[in-house]
């Protein structure tokens, strides 16, 4: 009798449990489904995860290439050693070795300075002759007793060690401050524009020439010529602009402005 009022029980519990193992199941089940590795939903939070990490990674580099210069690590050695004792030292060995590594390594990435020579400065000086020879036309606008003092200067500047280091636009900036200043204080209050045209061809070819064979400029002759001929000649309409205007008050003969600074 006991034994039957036990496996009834048992047979009770059975039928209430198995309610809640299939609703287990179910709910194991749909886990499932919504892990499964085909779907994006699982997987995104995994991805995200990855690139944040790797753009975390990005920006450290980044940034430790910023800081990674000669002058930096320079400072970091001082650092080092500053106020330190001997055990701080002994401590710091291996950061102080891996800086100096590093620093060699940059130092050693660096072109090699070319030492100057004779035979530079003749090849420098010979090329600028070389082109001086096509410019005839426009070296014929400047005065002859003007442009035997600019050549001296030029050759100067040839034969000088600073050439070997200048790139392009230097080489341009010295040659203008040696022909075109001058020549523009003199030209430009007699309103002489076409030698000024001149002026600006032979400063650019002569700063070009100076310079090692092969060297790219990238066009910046031309454009430096252009922007030069574009300023001349709003200076030559301002000035004309300026003599009408003279010219309709009653003023026709009176000097200009500029003419009276020549």
């Amino acid at each position: 009798m006991a034994d039957d009022t036990q496996n009834n029980d048992r047979l009770t519990l059975d039928e209430e449990s198995a309610p809640r193992t299939a609703s287990r199941a179910s709910d194991i089940s749909s886990l499932q489904d919504t892990m499964d590795l085909g779907d994006p939903v699982a997987t995104a939070p995994k991805s995200r995860h990855r690139k944040t990490a790797g753009a975390k990674k990005a920006i450290e580099i980044t940034e430790d290439q910023e800081d990674d210069s000669q002058e930096q690590l320079v400072m970091n050695l001082l650092d080092m050693v500053a106020d330190a004792t001997p055990d701080e030292l002994v401590t710091r060995q291996d950061k102080m070795t891996s800086t100096l590594l590093r620093l060699k390594e940059l130092q050693d990435q660096q072109p090699p300075k070319v030492s100057f020579s004779p035979s530079i400065a003749n090849s420098c000086r010979e090329r600028l002759e070389g082109v001086l020879i096509y410019l005839t036309s426009e070296l014929s606008a400047i005065p002859a007793s003007n442009w035997a003092s600019y050549k001296k200067k030029l050759i100067k500047l040839c034969e000088s060690e600073q050439i070997i280091n200048m790139g392009f636009p230097q080489r341009l900036l010295k040659v203008t401050d040696i022909i075109y200043l001058p020549e523009e204080l003199e030209a430009i209050p007699r309103e002489e524009f076409g030698r000024m045209h001149s002026v600006a061809r032979v400063c650019a070819t002569a700063a070009q020439a100076m310079g090692p064979d092969g060297e790219n400029t990238d066009g910046l002759v031309e454009k430096w010529i252009s922007a030069k001929v574009q300023d001349l000649e709003f200076l030559k309409k301002m000035f004309g602009s300026m003599r009408n205007t003279f010219k309709t008050s009653g003023l026709e003969n009176s000097m200009m402005p500029w003419e009276r600074q020549g």
